[in-house]
């Protein structure tokens, strides 16, 4: 048997379908996220043409092009012929969903949790509060390491939830409204731009949506990936510090990073880049929607120059879409004589790893 990694086209959010096995070699298979609502119809139904039993779903957070899809799926008759056996969704007791299962309409509905509840999800299969007071989680021979988020967050997220609904709301109008980007190389070189220090938009107290992010590494018998869905670097690098990581003499292995974000320029920082030990990063976009264009040129240069890469070993960039979709929204990110310097390469429209 051997773990396989389904990044799924889910337009400018996240799907993965993980179909992997435990020490008795039975099969386990997990879904993370859906995409937006369109992803379903688009790729996820078909992803999920052969499958009869999805062992753990994971809402990693709230943001639409995540949580889209997974309520497409739950309003089609797809979601009562396959045997959900738990659920790790935070926050599924504040969330509403609207009569007809629209997406997030915060004046009117149900929440989330009784929305599934009424489409025959038992209560008994939702998780407690996923955050990184879980620590190890173990099922036969599958470990989930938490990083994120801690219990502060959900706090805050639940404290400030009047003021956190109208501002999505305003995310959501904000999807709307979209332009090409120009070229990204006009930046600067990848090592400049590695050298300037990591200055996020907004600080983790002001970016709570993405804060609360489900971020994990998973290790399964033959492949470890480190999934970080929308986090922040902060509460990943404190995680990992907590652990007893560190960037000299105990970094993180994994075969596989998912960069956070999509490859914004504020979820990636070279603090925790130096903390991994990892040659090959995924990226989870078409090119961006909206305001929000990625990946960024910046997290690609701190993949690529941060202070503690072995630069004898090959970088290798994953991409879900054609480079050529997501650059033309995007920007061109990087010139091919720029990857061979930096001894990288990337590759395009991959759908399955390893």
């Amino acid at each position: 048997m051997r773990t396989e990694l389904q990044i799924l086209k889910a337009y400018h959010g996240d799907c993965f379908l993980i179909k992997t096995f435990d020490l008795k070699e039975r099969s386990f298979t997990i879904l993370i996220d859906g995409g937006p609502p369109t992803t379903f119809n688009f790729a996820l139904r078909t992803a999920l043409k052969e499958i009869h039993i999805i062992d753990l779903l994971i809402l990693t957070h709230i943001d639409s092009d995540h949580i889209g899809g997974l309520i497409s799926f739950a309003e089609n008759s797809r979601f009562n012929e396959i045997d959900t056996k738990k659920l790790w969704v935070n926050c599924a007791n504040l969330l509403p969903v609207g009569p007809a299962g629209e997406l997030i309409t915060y004046d009117q509905g149900v929440v989330l949790e009784q929305w599934l509840v009424d489409r025959k999800v038992p209560r008994h299969k939702f998780s407690e509060r996923v955050t990184t007071d879980l620590g190890y989680q173990c099922m036969n021979g599958l470990c989930f390491e938490m990083l994120s988020p801690t219990p502060a967050i959900l706090d805050a997220v639940a404290a400030n939830w009047p003021e956190l609904s109208q501002e999505y709301k305003e995310k959501l109008a904000a999807i709307a409204i979209t332009n090409n980007a120009p070229s990204q190389v006009r930046k600067g070189t990848l090592t400049e731009l590695a050298a300037m220090p990591f200055r996020p938009s907004n600080t983790v107290n002001r970016d709570l949506f993405n804060a609360m992010s489900i971020a994990f590494v998973l290790r399964t018998p033959d492949l470890s990936l480190l999934l970080l869905a929308d986090s922040r670097p902060e509460v990943i690098s404190a995680s990992l510090n907590a652990r007893g990581y560190n960037d000299t003499n105990n970094r993180l292995k994994v075969d596989y990073v998912k960069v956070s974000h999509h490859g914004s320029k504020n979820n990636t920082s070279t603090e925790v880049l130096d903390i991994i030990d990892c040659s090959n990063f995924i990226f989870s976009t078409n090119g961006g929607n909206g305001r929000a264009k990625h990946p960024d040129r910046e997290t690609i240069s701190r993949i690529l120059y941060h202070p503690k890469r072995d630069k004898t070993r090959r970088i290798k960039l994953y991409f879900n879409y054609p480079m050529s979709e997501i650059t033309a929204t995007s920007g061109l990110l990087f010139t091919a004589a720029e990857l061979e310097a930096a001894n990288a390469e990337y590759f395009d429209d991959v759908c399955i790893l390893p």
